[in-house]
């Protein structure tokens, strides 16, 4: 089981390894957005603060949508995002 902190909501909740943040957030009390659930409309920009060697890896779909900047300082789509293990923290704008 990993841990996931949802910053900005400022809750906590186990998530089964290797779940898609998306399938997560749709049954969790987040206030988390999401559009295109495809990786191209950024409505889902998230960041991760702690556990980036926790996630999945960067998609095509991110690389093609982010900044490589973005990208080094943590930010991913949560659309694309899966929480493989352990701790994670994300943070977002509302």
């Amino acid at each position: 089981m990993a841990t996931i902190f949802f910053k900005t909501d400022g809750v906590k909740h186990e998530i089964e390894d290797g779940t898609p943040l998306i399938d997560f957030c749709e049954e969790a009390d987040v206030s988390l957005s999401f559009g295109c659930t495809e990786g191209t409309c950024g409505v889902c920009e998230v960041t991760v603060i702690q556990g980036k060697d926790n996630v999945s890896k960067i998609t095509d779909e991110e690389r093609d949508y982010l900044l490589p900047e973005d990208l080094e300082e943590g930010m991913r789509l949560g659309c694309q995002m899966k929480i493989r293990k352990g701790n994670v923290t994300l943070s977002w704008k509302k």
